[in-house]
């Protein structure tokens, strides 16, 4: 991502958490960032696009946590699956973002139908792997209120002027309230949600667009390789970043498995290497595309 980008992405989210996202306009972008109206609408279509790559780069972000946090020793599935929520949470203006997320998807503001379902797969797929099976039917409801409710704890504390919560504490708290839901809507064989919403929520993507740009991924992935290959880094961490980048080329029969071995191993390999922070970065875009592949499937 060039630069400039990512500094018209920044000076935008701090508009969009001092005025809102309705009362944020292009103009006070550009002003604020001092580029031209046209450098914006080099990246951006609109300033709904803009509002949607940052949520979208957050959303990878968080996805690279998660995933970070598999490869560590719990207890348990129930106290991974509260931290892959409670850390995501706790990060330097996460919370805010997520509330300019919820917020505008809810009023409608923004078209962000396609991040909400991919968010809402995932907890929802977790709350199967952790509650078991007989509360599959009523999961994607779990997820919706479990989001819910943590969004309005969030909106609430800010409201009146609390102290922040302490999402290592209230995330427990939530998913035992909405087990006891789950387990209730399963006894009683009933939904929240009507047909029209639980269809969305359960029915394929009508198309392939999943909110990235795979092609542009694997352009930057070779040149990254290419970069490596004629580097001094160790002959090991060229093989990694040579078979990264062939295994997402075969993206007609994608080894998601393999990949995210390989993927970890990346990962772990670069981060005492001169390129980590763009392995870093690339790393984050690759899970987040296995993430949209798994939930369009």
């Amino acid at each position: 991502m060039s630069s400039r980008k990512q500094s018209l992405l920044e000076t935008a989210l701090a508009l969009f958490l001092e005025h809102s996202y309705a009362n944020t306009t292009i103009q006070m972008i550009l002003d604020q960032s001092g580029v031209s109206k046209g450098t914006f609408y080099k990246f951006f279509s609109s300033k709904e696009d803009c509002l949607y790559s940052i949520i979208d780069q957050r959303m990878q972000e968080d996805v690279f946590i998660r995933k970070e946090l598999e490869q560590n020793h719990y207890t348990s599935d129930y106290a991974l699956l509260v931290d892959q929520i409670a850390i995501p949470m706790s990060g330097p203006d996460k919370e805010r973002v997520w509330e300019l997320y919820w917020t505008g998807f809810y009023a409608g503001e923004i078209n962000s139908a396609k991040l909400a379902k991919v968010h809402l797969n995932w907890l929802s797929t977790r709350l199967i792997q952790v509650y078991g099976k007989d509360i599959s039917l009523y999961a994607n409801e779990g997820a919706i209120l479990c989001y819910g409710i943590l969004h309005q704890i969030a909106n609430t504390s800010r409201s009146l002027n609390t102290q922040k919560p302490v999402w290592s504490e209230v995330v427990p708290k939530v998913l035992t309230y909405i087990e006891v839901i789950l387990r209730t809507m399963h006894q009683r064989n009933e939904h929240i949600f009507d047909v029209q919403s639980l269809y969305f929520l359960n029915a394929d993507e009508r198309n392939h667009d999943h909110g990235l740009d795979i092609d542009k991924l694997l352009e930057e992935l070779d040149e990254f390789n290419k970069i490596v290959q004629k580097s001094k880094e160790s002959t090991s961490l060229k093989q990694l970043s040579k078979g990264l980048l062939a295994l997402l080329q075969d993206k007609e029969d994608l080894n998601i498995p393999v990949i995210e071995v390989v993927l970890q191993a990346f990962h772990k390999e670069y981060k005492s290497s001169a390129f980590h922070s763009e392995a870093n970065r690339l790393t984050e875009a690759c899970w987040w595309y296995l993430e949209l592949v798994k939930h369009h499937n």
